[in-house]
């Protein structure tokens, strides 16, 4: 029974890491971008979803820019040519086994070198340093009931109430309702002061690809937006 709690302490973390937008489990990667591309740029390995993409905008009002996320889709359905080298403030994720880098050189082989690629449109009319911060893909831990590693998660009561009750699925204790939901309103708290930022206030906004001046010219140096 001990391996088997192990096996369902990872299967705790993994719904964290899946589900959950946790502070934590955040990291920074420096993108650095040349002028005239859209990319592709490699992802790191341990990427799992991006948070956001940023980057100074050049001028004496210190703005910064927040990339907005679209889909492969979109992304190819936007028009390129050398004359909308612009400003970025899209960008897209390709996470399809194809985009992915393994050193066996074969998909699902061997190590993961990079999750994927992502691009951005339109392409740079400049070389521009963007902070990507992204959501990471933990690891399991390997023999989770001998292991001596702390997990990446600090709420170690709250992994050990969850825990215990997905074990009671398995064995048929009628307690696991309870015990689940006790897990849940453990978590709450957590989530509000730390991981979601729930306090935070946050603007709704029209999207901004869709609302804007003069929408239907193409982005230029003269009307990036």
């Amino acid at each position: 029974m001990t391996q088997i709690a192990g096996q369902y302490l990872n299967l705790v973390l993994e719904d964290l890491k899946l589900n959950r937008d946790l502070q934590v489990n955040r990291v920074t990667q420096p993108l650095n971008v040349t002028a005239g591309t859209y990319g592709p740029f490699l992802l790191p390995a341990d990427y799992l979803r991006t948070y956001d993409m940023t980057y100074p905008l050049q001028g004496p009002n210190g703005m910064t820019q927040f990339l907005i996320p679209i889909t492969m889709e979109q992304w190819d359905a936007e028009f390129k040519t050398s004359a909308t080298a612009n400003y970025p403030y899209e960008f897209a994720c390709d996470l399809s086994t194809q985009a992915q880098t393994w050193d066996s050189g074969i998909p699902g082989q061997g190590v993961m070198t990079s999750a994927g690629k992502v691009y951005i449109y339109p392409q740079s009319n400049g070389a521009i340093a963007i902070t990507h911060r992204y959501m990471k893909n933990q690891p399991d831990l390997i023999n989770p009931h001998t292991s001596t590693e702390i997990p990446w998660f600090p709420f170690t009561q709250y992994l050990l109430k969850q825990a215990a009750g997905l074990m009671m699925g398995m064995t048929g204790d009628d307690r696991q309702g309870a015990y689940l939901a006790a897990a849940e309103e453990m978590l709450r708290p957590y989530l509000i002061q730390e991981g979601s930022e729930q306090r935070a206030v946050h603007s709704i906004e029209l999207d901004p690809r869709h609302f804007k001046s003069n929408r239907g010219l193409r982005p230029t140096k003269v009307n990036p937006y």
